[in-house]
């Protein structure tokens, strides 16, 4: 037991000792918050530029031969509409310099959908004020028959749909009860994208400096390789720790300031629904499904002879991981179909089929313990497989080790 300790230990802290770990761990979330940030403050910027040009909008004339345009509206806005047979004149003032801008709806406004606006620079800001003034002439002279200026925005904009969805004469949450199952589907491709490569890198590496026959003499494959595993579970645990106190983090301080979140699809969080059954599925999935990829990654790094050749072979599973997604929809609502099913015990698919399925409630307990079952087998034989080929690969380094070897006693 104390050597399997030593190896986790090892293996744990030789992953998040390196500077890179941190270094990948801390950028991503900065770079999206940085990407945020900017988004912001340039949208911001960008506003309140519109704004600023919009008040000094004033030499800008408007042609109306559409009759659709009311002078009331173009008032407001402190500009005049200007006679239809002063057009040429006017394009030349524009052309000229005179004028800021012209606006001209045309006659067959309602049937084309199209106006001109002809501007005097080539300033993208002013462009895009001018023709948002065009248009929000357009809108609220077409809408201002409406009455009051809630129903014009109501017209405008539209309204939001509080969605209540029944089964079985029961309520229940909707698209809020995908939230928690959905998320062990993220936190796989978490897992997928910064864990499973542990395994292959830490082996093939090993393998190709041949620090592995020294490795060997002070512990058995069985127990180096399951060492291996639940080092990098626990780095996988670290990862989610660490995004889950970001994500924390950044709850808080949008509350603190008082933004309010506004999440699509009619998601509330207040409603998310935590199925205990559900849970256990995902988070089995989840588990069983790392430890299978990371067995099968582990082989592939024992049995190649080099790490790039390893990485060249690994990539099936890689692709395995995404090839769900081409079936997505089949997956998430036509359970009985044959391509599914394949898919739900297929291993390199399984994992994640699985997930998705769990997540759309179409997998049923019966087959849910079925599936998982399966994928238990799939994993143990993933890591037997592993030691076998760690045990061989540390004795032959120049080649390939074949798959007629791997189970020959």
């Amino acid at each position: 037991m104390s050597k399997l300790q030593t190896v986790i230990r090892h293996e744990y802290l030789t992953i998040v000792r390196q500077p890179s770990f941190w270094i990948l761990m801390t950028a991503i979330p900065v770079l999206i918050g940085a990407v945020i940030a900017l988004s912001f403050f340039g949208n911001q910027s960008s506003v309140a530029r519109i704004e600023e040009l919009s008040k000094d909008l004033k030499n800008v004339s408007i042609i109306d031969d559409s009759g659709l345009i009311n002078k009331k509206v173009v008032e407001a806005s402190g500009l005049t509409l200007s006679p239809t047979d002063q057009t040429a004149t006017l394009r030349e003032q524009v052309q000229h310099n005179e004028k800021e801008a012209l606006i001209v709806f045309p006659s067959n406004l309602a049937s084309a959908r199209t106006y001109q606006v002809y501007l005097s620079t080539n300033d993208l800001t002013r462009s895009s004020t001018v023709t948002a003034l065009g248009e929000n002439i357009l809108k609220t002279s077409l809408f201002l028959p409406l009455g009051s200026a809630e129903i014009i925005a109501l017209a405008q904009n539209g309204a939001s749909a509080t969605l209540t969805v029944y089964e079985d004469g029961k309520e229940t949450g909707g698209i809020n009860e995908y939230i928690a199952p959905g998320l062990f589907v993220v936190l796989f491709y978490i897992i997928f994208a910064f864990s499973i490569s542990y395994m292959l890198t830490s082996v093939s590496e090993e393998k190709e400096n041949r620090s592995m026959e020294m490795v060997l003499t002070y512990v058995k494959p069985r127990t180096l390789i399951i060492g291996k595993l639940l080092a990098v579970s626990l780095v996988t645990l670290t990862q989610i720790m660490f995004f889950a106190l970001l994500a924390l983090i950044a709850l808080l301080v949008l509350r603190q300031t008082g933004n309010a979140i506004g999440l699509p699809l009619g998601i509330d969080i207040s409603k998310i629904v935590f199925d205990p059954m559900t849970i256990f599925f995902g988070a089995a999935f989840l588990i069983v499904g790392f430890l299978m990829y990371a067995g099968f990654m582990t082989a592939t790094a024992a049995a190649a002879p080099s790490t790039k050749e390893a990485n060249s072979f690994s990539s099936i599973f890689f692709i395995g991981a995404f090839i769900p997604f081409y079936f997505i929809t089949a997956i998430a609502t036509d359970p009985e179909n044959p391509i599914v099913n394949f898919l739900t015990y297929f291993p390199i698919t399984s994992p994640v089929v699985n997930l998705i399925r769990n997540t759309v409630d179409n997998l049923g307990p019966l087959q849910s313990w079925i599936s998982l079952i399966v994928m238990i087998g799939f994993m143990l034989l993933s890591i037997l497989i592993a030691v076998r080929a760690f045990k061989l690969g540390a004795l032959e380094f120049n080649q390939t080790i074949k798959l007629s070897k791997l189970f020959k006693r």
